[in-house]
């Protein structure tokens, strides 16, 4: 068992691409806490690209059937559940890394592999009436979890691996207990035990025998996917689906074209995901058309631009947010999406006041380096003169220039350090008379300039959180 830690190790080592900062921090987030849902955006909205993927995956007919608009992350986190965002961001990653490797055509079919057994399960489970059919597409597409983890990081105990099953016949897990010490079953096992993803596929894996109907689903779908790349017209093809038959309560030939059906959706599911490269392994029955999939979407911009049509959008979540459940935390964390994404900052903060006014701090931000900058925004009030005057001021400020000498006298050498920013955006909150913190942002990463219409923005949106804030307090009363 040791080399099956070390294995678990190799992988879950933060330099490797499928765990670069992103992923590692969402596994380091406990569900079932306010604070959880929080953190867990702020680590998304740092990836532009994971972002736009779960907002594409969100408002899909897969996982948003009511059509209902989703625009932030935030939001996305309410209405799919946290650990449902939580495990599609960590099959994103994996999915990511996968296509990053170069002349790995087992990895790309072990992908097309999984990428089937999940849609044919997710519609088993449906046809039966299963409440959260999305769980089971996460097991399912998860199932391979531990293999597909290996060949990220795999080297010549890879080719090893390859070199006995496909040279020498092996079976599978012969050569793989015979180069590792282990199947990739068992790590599969490891690994859903030290990033705490469902019970579901722990226990596929584990129990698959199991008198449970959603476990059936997972191996009914995995069997089947494995079986239809030797044809949909093979004997073993034909004999699974006659057992699925009545398991789902039809007749063989309609099961067959229900599943056959599956698999061309499966082509756009792979490509709601961003894996295009592996429609070609799918086994695509004969007489299907690939017409009418979804476009991939393009490559997300490290900074987000600013988009009215969206600014608009959160507002109107925000709205919702407002009539049907005031809570401040997901009011602020909408506000900072809509003028991190929205306006187009590259970082933009929410700093509360300590109970005795005397020190503000960083509660949460977003953009580059989010975490570093939030833990670094820690100020006296005393000693910044800033804070007090943007107080009385009461309303939003544009720093213009913050090495204009006209400014030296509230941008001190102890904010100007920590900001790093030639100018910045910045609202006080107050509460009826009494200031709680503020709002800042900026685009010193990028050094792109600010605008009018920008400050704008931002001013409207700091309006909207004040309003809220005060409309979620007085609910309160």
């Amino acid at each position: 068992m040791s080399e099956l830690k070390k294995w678990a190790g190799i992988i879950c080592q933060q330099d490797l691409p499928i765990f670069r900062y992103t992923i590692n921090a969402i596994n380091n987030i406990v569900s079932n806490e306010d604070a959880s849902t929080t953190e867990l955006a702020q680590v998304i909205l740092q990836d532009a690209t994971l972002t736009a993927r779960i907002l594409r995956i969100a408002n899909s007919a897969t996982y948003n059937p009511t059509a209902s608009s989703i625009n932030t992350i935030s939001r996305a986190i309410v209405i799919l559940g946290f650990n449902m965002v939580r495990d599609l961001s960590l099959s994103l990653a994996i999915i990511d890394a996968l296509l990053n490797l170069k002349g790995r055509q087992h990895a790309f079919r072990l992908m097309a592999r999984s990428f089937h057994a999940a849609v044919q399960a997710k519609s088993i489970a449906e046809e039966r009436g299963d409440d959260a059919p999305e769980e089971i597409f996460i097991a399912a597409l998860l199932y391979y979890i531990g293999e597909m983890a290996f060949w990220c990081v795999a080297g010549q105990e890879g080719e090893r691996i390859l070199h006995l099953t496909d040279d020498k016949g092996y079976p599978p897990e012969m050569a793989q207990r015979q180069v590792l010490g282990f199947t990739f079953n068992q790590l599969t096992i490891a690994l859903t035990q030290d990033w705490h993803l469902s019970d579901l596929l722990h226990s596929a894996i584990n129990q698959p025998h199991l008198k449970n109907p959603r476990i059936k689903d997972i191996i009914y779908g995995h069997k089947l996917a494995v079986s239809a790349e030797k044809g949909w017209n093979a004997k073993t093809t034909h004999e699974l689906i006659r057992t699925i038959a009545p398991y789902l309560g039809l007749e063989p030939e309609k099961t067959q074209a229900h599943l056959c059906h599956n698999a061309v959706k499966a082509m756009d599911v792979a490509k709601l995901f961003g894996a295009s490269s592996i429609i070609e392994y799918l086994p695509i029955p004969e007489n299907s058309s690939a017409e009418g999939t979804s476009a991939d979407c393009q490559e997300a911009e490290k900074y987000p631009s600013p988009d009215p049509i969206l600014q608009l959008n959160i507002l109107h979540d925000l709205s919702r947010i407002l009539e049907k459940q005031p809570n401040i935390n997901l009011t602020l964390e909408t506000v900072l999406e809509g003028i991190y994404r929205g306006v187009g900052m590259d970082r933009t903060l929410f700093a509360l006041l300590t109970p005795d006014k005397k020190r503000i701090h960083g509660k949460y931000a977003l953009g580059e380096d989010n975490q570093l900058f939030t833990q670094k925004f820690q100020f006296e009030l005393g000693q910044v003169p800033f804070f007090d005057w943007l107080f009385k001021h009461k309303d939003a400020i544009w720093i213009k220039n913050t090495q204009d000498p006209e400014n030296q006298p509230l941008i001190v050498n102890q904010l100007l350090e920590i900001i790093a920013a030639p100018a910045f955006f910045a609202f006080p909150l107050i509460l009826n008379t009494t200031p709680i913190g503020i709002v800042y942002a900026d685009r010193q990463p990028s050094m792109r300039k600010l605008d009018a219409d920008s400050f704008e923005s931002f001013r409207h949106f700091c309006i909207q959180a004040k309003m809220a804030i005060e409309y979620t307090s007085l609910k309160k009363r």
